[in-house]
């Protein structure tokens, strides 16, 4: 969208943007991330992810610790005495949860399920911060066009006025070659800046799969615990529970069976059926677990390391941030200073030239001046927008 000192532009700069995809209804930034964030890999596996989560949820809650199976066997005597012992067995057994192990494995879930929530958070947090920064440079390449459309039509307009001049004989011809200098040159900038926009734009849709800017930041938000520091937090949490999980789960599950068995002593005997019942208790040890304990304890402190490093580099963002959105505040003023100076200038030079008492170069110098002035100025405003954006960025508020 124009900036407010650039409306008397936009209806020169109108085509241009319909061109570019940019001067239909602007969504908002907010929209702009919700867009972007659904064209993103994090957001097409989150389903799928949650389906995961939702799985292990389910097989913690369960009563038994894994599948069950089912076993057969078959005795007999054929190949020895052949007299008539016959004995066929089947049984079913599952592996039952310890009591310690099902908690612990809920709670690594829950901690996990968590982890994932503020890694989801994290995301798009950090996706928020490529949109703010896509936006601010097709902004300004917007900005920087329309500005050189402008001076393209004042260029034009001059380099004409001083060959009627040329032809009534009140200037010289170099004069005239001066001033279509000056018309080529913007001509040139006009195009290179088509060219940035054309790029800054294509490189938004890519992004976002939307045509149209949003407005930037335009005010502070209220400070948050930055996404990132969260998420590292939650792998902290998910890690202990981890670790609770390895210590707990120091031996295999016990197995129960239920079995049925029928029996035949020999010819002639009647056959027997009984149920059978099997308990399994494996015993724990160090050297089956050992292992997972120590990787587990390992990745803990990892993540508590990563944690620490997160708190440190938010702070330093958001003191960053903060010091440049204070500087930009300044350089804004002070542009806007230069830009009436030089308004003013230019408009009291070109007065004195049209009435013979300045020449063509102090003109083009004052009409150069203000130009940029004018674009320093509009960047100036821009990267204010873009500071706070930034500073919002690092306290961890979305749009």
């Amino acid at each position: 969208m124009p900036l407010p000192f650039l409306r008397p532009l936009a209806a020169a700069s109108l085509a241009l943007l319909a061109s570019a995809g940019l001067a239909q209804t602007p969504p908002s930034l907010r929209e702009a991330v919700d867009a972007a964030w659904a064209l993103g890999a994090p957001a097409r596996a989150a389903a799928s992810r949650t389906q995961e989560l939702d799985a292990r949820e389910r097989a913690a809650a369960s009563l038994f610790a894994g599948p069950a199976s089912v076993s057969g066997s078959y005795r007999s005597d054929r190949l020895g005495s052949n007299g008539g012992l016959r004995e066929s067995e089947l049984e079913v057994s599952a592996p039952v949860w310890d009591p310690r192990l099902r908690r612990a494995t809920a709670q690594q879930v829950a901690a996990d399920r968590a982890a994932f929530a503020q890694a989801q958070a994290a995301a798009r947090l950090k996706l928020a911060g490529e949109v703010r920064e896509a936006a601010a440079q097709a902004t300004l390449a917007q900005i920087e066009r329309e500005l050189a459309r402008a001076r393209v039509r004042d260029a034009q307009a001059l380099a004409a006025d001083v060959e009627r001049r040329v032809r009534a004989g009140e200037s010289a011809r170099v004069d005239l070659l001066q001033a279509q200098s000056l018309a080529r040159q913007a001509g040139a900038a006009e195009a290179q800046a088509d060219s940035a926009l054309a790029r800054t734009a294509a490189h938004w849709r890519a992004l976002t799969g939307v045509p149209q800017l949003p407005e930037l930041d335009a005010a502070e938000g209220t400070p948050l615990e930055s996404p990132a520091v969260l998420a590292a937090r939650a792998q902290v949490q998910a890690a202990q529970a981890r670790l609770a999980l390895a210590q707990a789960d120091r031996r295999e599950p016990m197995e129960v069976g239920l079995g049925v068995v029928r029996e035949r002593a020999g010819f002639g005997a009647a056959s027997e059926t009984s149920l059978r019942l099997a308990l399994r208790v494996p015993l724990a040890g160090e050297i089956r677990n050992g292992a997972r304990i120590a990787a587990a304890r390992a990745e803990l402190e990892a993540a508590q390391a990563e944690l620490e490093a997160a708190e440190r580099t938010g702070r330093a963002e958001v003191e960053s941030a903060r010091a440049e959105l204070e500087a930009a505040r300044r350089a804004e003023t002070l542009a806007a200073e230069r830009e009436r100076d030089a308004r003013e200038v230019q408009a009291l030079i070109a007065r004195s030239w049209r009435l013979g008492e300045s020449d063509l170069p102090t003109r083009l110098r004052a009409d150069t001046e203000r130009f940029e002035a004018e674009l320093a100025r509009a960047r100036a405003q821009l990267e204010a927008r873009r500071a706070t954006a930034r500073l919002n960025q690092a306290q961890g508020i979305l749009p």
